[in-house]
Parts: structure tokens; C-alpha cells; sequence
């Protein structure tokens, strides 16, 4: 069915995104979102690599570069956030089965030096969860939150709202909770250190920019998006002398203008070789940007979410309603 989904859609190229792979429960992501373990995601690459062939960032550039559509069934995986699974469980596998990728990597992030709000978010629902909290701490919690939360669940889910423009929020509950992230990330360290993200480049792997802190991209000012993108893609050139500037939204790229991709596009000095959003299998407007689909929005398979993702591309396609235009 897939084979002939691909055919119908003329969409060669598949984009899986992901963001880690674990056997353990995860404490700082597993109020967010799925985690697949090791047997599932070698599931999803058997599946992946029955159906399309790998390619590397060069020949993907190189293709769009010269306008030569890539014809064969492709595909790039990709994982945000720069994770220590990387490095410990992801990338010996796709080593293994010879399968080339990309990881995105927050500058503030690496070298564990400081924390996604939204894993800070998933910490403190954990602690919440661990504890029997007083009256004086549930007062205080609720008086930090921007909505007006009457059971402990209303409270976590408001916890796990918080957005960017309120990350201070999340070390004021810490403070009421006596929880310490600085030592999360000394005890546990999450993220990828410099040194492993080397090894990952000296091994053929590429490494993307993802932005410094993680914000969600249409909740801050043009000027810091610029800021943001411009900061984290100079981080890893000059850090890691990548041959390719390569940017993967955090988040979303949702409401992200055409005056962005003009910037950093520009003729004269592009800052970017190439970026990613995640908005599944799409048509986009700005030639050099390229939608991912996700795999961890849900515990279904791959061969499930992938054929999903074509039967919904199809279906929109007859309502005009397939493609993302920048305004």
C-alpha cells in the first residue's frame, strides 16, 4: 500500500523526526511526549529501510541545489534536542545498519550547562507526583500559575503549559519544591558534551543547529528569532567546522514569515544551507526548507504514522490544502 501511496503523492523523500530512544523511564520527557525503546525503533528502521533508501546531507543539499528531484525513495532521519541517547543508544544502531543522519543541537544545552523549560516542566510534575505536598507549597505553586488550578492534576497540567515567555516560573515552583535542576543535570546529564558530539561528526554523522534555547519560534519578536538562529548556527560552524549550515526549528516553524527564510536565505550571505520544520508531508513554499514528520506523537508504528501521513496528504491535496505558504 505504501509503494503505491508514495506513487500517487510524488513524494520521494521521507524526513523522519525523533527525538530519543530509551529503554528507561525518562523523567525529565515522560509527561511529554513518547519515548520509543530500543526494539521499537529498530522496528521503525527495518520498516523505513524496506520502503526508502538512505541518503546523506550532501546528496539532499546537492538535489535541491541543482534542482534535480530526487527520483528513488529517500530518507534522512533526523533527532532534535541533542540528547545523550544519542550518543549511547541511537547512533550505534544507525552505524550499524549504515544509515546516515542528522542531530540538531541547542548551543545552551550542550556540555549540560542548562535546561529545556518544558524538561524542567516534566521534573517538577515528577517531584510533585513523589511527594506529599503542604498546604503552604500548594498555595504557593498555585499563586505562580497563570491559570487557577483546584486538584494536584490541574496543577501539573498547568505546569506543563508554561511557556517560554514564563520559564522563570519553573525555578520559582523548583524553589517551593526545594528541587535542585543544576543538580538533575550534574547527577544525570541528559544532554550530548562536546567531546561525544566530535566522536558523532568523526563517525560520518551531521550536526544541526536548533536554535540556543528551545523557544517556541511564533511566541517571540522577529529580532530574537534572527538572534536565536543566527547564535546557534555560528555556535556549531565554529565549533565544529560542519561543512553545511544545517537549522532545525524548535517546535514548530507555525507563523515563522517569509521575511525570516528571506534573511536567512539571502543571496548576498545565507546563514543557512538548509532547515527543517515538522510539519509532516508537505509542499513548501521556500524552496530551501523541508517539512520532517514526526514519529513520536504517538505509540502507533511507523509503517502506521507513515501511511497515515500519506493517506492525509492526498486527501488535502484535493482541497489545495497540502502546502504551507510564507506570508
Amino acid at each position: 500500500m505504501l509503494r503505491s501511496l508514495i506513487k500517487l503523492s510524488r513524494k520521494n523523500l521521507l524526513l523522519p523526526l525523533y527525538h530519543v530512544v530509551s529503554d528507561d523511564s525518562l523523567s525529565h520527557i515522560k509527561n511529554l511526549y513518547s519515548v520509543r525503546n530500543r526494539d521499537q525503533f529498530i522496528k521503525d528502521l527495518d520498516f523505513i529501510l524496506k520502503h526508502y533508501q538512505p541518503i546523506d546531507v550532501e546528496t539532499l543539499i546537492d538535489s535541491i541545489k541543482n534542482k534535480n528531484e530526487i527520483k528513488k525513495t529517500s530518507v534522512l532521519f533526523t533527532f532534535d534536542d541533542g540528547l545523550k541517547e544519542v550518543y549511547d543508544v541511537i547512533a550505534p544502531i544507525l552505524k550499524q545498519k549504515g544509515v546516515p543522519s542528522v542531530f540538531f543541537v541547542n548551543s545552551d544545552f550542550a556540555d549540560n550547562k542548562n535546561l529545556f523549560y518544558r524538561y524542567k516542566a516534566s521534573l517538577l510534575v515528577e517531584e510533585m507526583e513523589s511527594k506529599i505536598l503542604n498546604k503552604y507549597q500548594i498555595h504557593e505553586i498555585v499563586t505562580k500559575l497563570p491559570e487557577d488550578p483546584k486538584s494536584k492534576n490541574e496543577i501539573s497540567r498547568s505546569i506543563l503549559n508554561i511557556d517560554y515567555n514564563n520559564k522563570f516560573l519553573l525555578d520559582e515552583i523548583a524553589s517551593i519544591l526545594n528541587y535542585d535542576f543544576n543538580d538533575f543535570l550534574k547527577t544525570n546529564q541528559p544532554y550530548l558534551t562536546t567531546i561525544q558530539i566530535e566522536s558523532l561528526i568523526s563517525q560520518g554523522f551531521s550536526i544541526g543547529a536548533h536554535s540556543v534555547d528551545h523557544p517556541e519560534y511564533f511566541k517571540i519578536p522577529y529580532d530574537e528569532q534572527i538572534r536565536q538562529t543566527r547564535e546557534s548556527i555560528l555556535w556549531i560552524k565554529t565549533r565544529f567546522k560542519q561543512k553545511h549550515n544545517l537549522f532545525a526549528f524548535p517546535f514548530t516553524d507555525y507563523q515563522v514569515s517569509k521575511e525570516f527564510f528571506d534573511t536567512i536565505y539571502s543571496t548576498e550571505s545565507p546563514l543557512i544551507d538548509l532547515s527543517f520544520g515538522c510539519a509532516g508531508i508537505k509542499d513548501e513554499s521556500c524552496v530551501n526548507h523541508l517539512q520532517r514528520l514526526p514519529i513520536e506523537k504517538s505509540n502507533h508504528s511507523a509503517k502506521r504514522i507513515i501511511t497515515k501521513e500519506y493517506l492525509a496528504y492526498l486527501a488535502k491535496k484535493l482541497i489545495r490544502k497540502n502546502g504551507i505558504r510564507r506570508t
